[in-house]
């Protein structure tokens, strides 16, 4: 018996060893498991620089949060000049952000917004800089799904807890119906949200971010009062088709559309704007904050369907998402969430970089005292890194917006050695430089055009793309600057700043492989994103006659062989394709230019040319050869601000009324075409005759002259699409805008 109870014993304790190392086996073959899946998942995106490593910690936090990859397929040189310096006015700030937030163009939306630099679209552009646990949501897929009871009610206080801080979303819905008198709804704004978002397919945090982003917090906005004069029992909680220079435009066009969709209480207002963006964005591919704000997936073209300018609203509206999932516990190890993350050709190890607090500039200064301390930092209390004598020259690259405690400012500055620091702007005095170089180089590759020499404790004022001519104005004076040697260039827009010579190179006409050319057609010639002339390839810029263009290749390749097709780059870097001549009369499209005579049949000019008159105001600017107007512009509009000018239409001179594409408008000796965005018939109208003309052209029913083409090109992309014949209907249903 004891053997018995021996051999029993030693049994069960070898089946507890093996149990056990069956366990130790099936734990560490499972956290195997785990870790291949996590690769696995992350897998696609290794081939990017900078992702794995942040969406790893992301799911480490996060093991049931699912990350898909969208393959946009775009290079990001080539997005970031489209969404900046492409297209100015693209991407806006606040006119109160600082200046390295702002673009050297100057250009001002509206009363509130300017046009975004490059360094900052291209920081809230870069997907990484989101990828952590304040700004992931900006990703999260917007489409809504199957959701149980007990999720629906999570839902809600989400919602509640996203609008807690608007006092015109709370309780139940209190509105003015036309007459003025006061109505109830029996059911609370969430509720109406939740049934929005249930019916149009769309999370109710998105629907209720959006408003809030709209209205504002505490009492709203009058588009949503139902107040307004002349409008009263209209509501547009998300701001559908709101638009103008104004704030009366604003909420006129905003409360038109309302009526026109008869969103005549605050539910069918929120419930019709819910229906409007699943419509027209997240259906459509564009099914997350980030491809709201910046159209980089091709089911919709690419870069002019864009819900919002302001270049941080998406980043904004996916924190405040994130702060409601916190709120009501959705932030666990237990969250299932599925986010869509964009990835593209060509991106720099490192990630894009914030914009500095300070006014970006490139000048040449010198000290006006002796013994001028420079600091590491802004202030006395910092170490003194060099000390200067009087008179000697520096290079200033940034202006203090912020004084010390002193009311002093201390401005950055550049030591002949490269070296960064800060010198008290007192004992600075700029002066011009002296004998600057003009000589041409041309860009060999996608570079950074920085406000001072080096990669590192400077500014990106914009990128350089391949065929780009740029002006030396200084050579050798920074050598072996972070390993390379820096020329001072101006670009073909003014703008100052500095290049590493391994991406330019000395343009010889008479030797390089580029040349210049002009566009000769009287139509304008577009720029097209391949090399052949099929409806599908995106048409990336249209070109008037006498534009000067770099041409980098000859004789592409290409299966659209009716056509000789030569590769060119704008002086604004949109880098693309053109067709040389025409196929059936051989007439040139593009002619070389004679650097030597550029112009053979112009005499010298015997005084110095006058500057063009400025033709400027709220919703009307001259664009090149042409006074290019919003629509609803009048004589009068432009009287305003230049009461000199002569508007004719044909040999009839106008006084009054509204402009048309066509007319002609004289200021001084220069005189201009009128083009109206979306009066392509040209009787200053906008209408169905307009859109069906666009309509019509594209399926090579009409022709059109490049007064009308400019007129045509409603979204502002630089071609005439399908995009604008939608964009002009639904300006005249009042559900989008048509702007300059």
């Amino acid at each position: 018996m004891l053997l018995k109870n021996i051999l029993i014993n030693k049994v069960i304790s070898i089946l507890c060893i093996i149990i056990l190392l069956t366990s130790l086996i099936a734990l560490f073959i499972g956290n195997n498991t785990k870790a291949a899946s996590i690769d696995d998942e992350l897998k696609e995106f290794e081939k990017y620089p900078g992702y794995v490593e942040l969406l790893k910690k992301l799911k480490e936090s996060h093991p049931n949060w699912t990350f898909e990859i969208l393959k946009t397929g775009l290079k990001w040189p080539e997005v970031i000049i489209a969404e900046s310096t492409g297209y100015h006015g693209r991407n806006v700030v606040p006119k109160s952000w600082n200046s390295a937030y702002k673009c050297a163009c100057g250009k001002v939306v509206d009363a509130s917004w300017t046009c975004a630099s490059t360094a900052t679209v291209a920081y809230y552009m870069d997907p990484r800089n989101s990828l952590n646990e304040d700004y992931i949501f900006q990703f999260e897929k917007l489409t809504l799904g199957e959701v149980s009871d007990e999720e629906l009610e999570q839902l809600k206080k989400g919602v509640e807890t996203i609008l807690s801080d608007c006092n015109y979303m709370q309780g139940n819905i209190k509105y003015y119906d036309s007459k003025g008198k006061e109505q109830t709804i029996n059911k609370t704004y969430s509720q109406v949200i939740i049934e929005a978002a249930q019916q149009y397919n769309v999370t109710p945090y998105h629907l209720a971010s959006r408003i809030r982003q709209e209205q504002g917090t505490g009492s709203g906005s009058a588009m949503i009062k139902g107040q307004y004069k002349g409008y009263e029992g209209l509501y547009n909680y998300f701001n559908v088709g709101a638009f103008g220079s104004t704030t009366q435009r604003i909420m006129e066009s905003g409360l038109t559309n309302a009526r026109d969709y008869g969103w005549t209480d605050p539910e069918k207002a929120i419930k019709g704007g819910a229906s409007v963006i699943s419509n027209g964005y997240t259906s459509q591919g564009q099914d997350t904050l980030y491809l709201e704000k910046f159209d980089v997936d091709k089911t919709n073209g690419l870069y002019s369907h864009q819900y919002m300018t302001n270049v941080s609203a998406s980043k904004t509206e996916g924190e405040q998402i994130r702060e409601a999932y916190r709120d009501v516990g959705m932030l666990t190890k237990d969250s299932k969430i599925i986010f869509k993350i964009p990835v593209y050709e060509d991106m720099p190890e490192m990630q894009a970089q914030i914009p500095g607090t300070e006014q970006m500039v490139t000048e040449d200064v010198k000290t006006n005292v002796d013994k001028v301390e420079v600091k590491a930092g802004k202030g006395t209390d910092f170490t003194t890194i060099a000390t200067l004598n009087k008179d000697e020259k520096i290079l200033r690259i940034e202006l203090d917006n912020n004084k010390d405690s002193n009311g002093k400012a201390w401005d950055k500055v550049v030591l002949k050695d490269g070296t960064k620091g800060y010198i008290m702007r007192d004992y600075l005095t700029k002066f011009n430089i002296e004998k600057p170089l003009n000589e041409e180089y041309i860009v060999t590759a996608y570079t950074n055009f920085r406000n001072g020499p080096g990669t590192t404790s400077t500014t990106i004022l914009k990128l350089l793309s391949p065929g780009q001519i740029v002006t030396v104005v200084e050579k050798d004076r920074y050598k072996s600057v972070d390993k390379e040697d820096w020329y001072r260039v101006k670009t073909a827009d003014g703008i100052y700043g500095y290049v590493g010579t391994g991406y330019i190179a000395l343009y010889d006409p008479n030797t390089s492989s580029v040349d210049k050319v002009k566009v000769v057609c009287t139509d304008g010639l577009n720029i097209r994103k391949e090399p052949s002339s099929n409806k599908s390839v995106q048409i990336l810029k249209t070109v008037p006659e006498n534009t000067i263009l770099t041409r980098t290749e000859k004789d592409v390749k290409s299966s659209d062989t009716k056509y000789i097709w030569d590769k060119v780059t704008t002086n604004g870097g949109i880098v693309g394709y053109v067709a040389r001549q025409d196929p059936e009369t051989k007439k040139a499209w593009i002619e070389p230019i004679n650097e030597n005579n550029p112009n053979p049949n112009e005499e010298d000019p015997k005084e110095d040319p006058k500057e063009d008159p400025k033709v400027e105001g709220n919703g009307f600017k001259i664009i090149d050869n042409n006074l290019v107007c919003e629509p609803n512009i009048t004589v009068e509009n432009i009287k305003s601000v230049a009461k000199e000018a002569t508007i004719k239409d044909g040999n009839t001179t106008k006084t009054s009324g509204n402009l048309a594409t066509g007319w002609k408008i004289t200021v001084g000796e220069k005189t201009y075409s009128i083009v109206v965005k979306g009066d392509v018939n040209g009787d200053g109208n906008i209408s169905s005759a307009d859109y069906v003309r666009i309509k019509n052209y594209i399926l090579k029913k009409v022709t059109l002259t490049q007064e009308q083409k400019s007129a045509s090109d409603a979204t502002g992309d630089g071609a005439t699409s399908s995009a604008d014949y939608v964009r002009i209907k639904n300006y005249i249903l009042k559900k989008a805008n048509i702007t300059i």
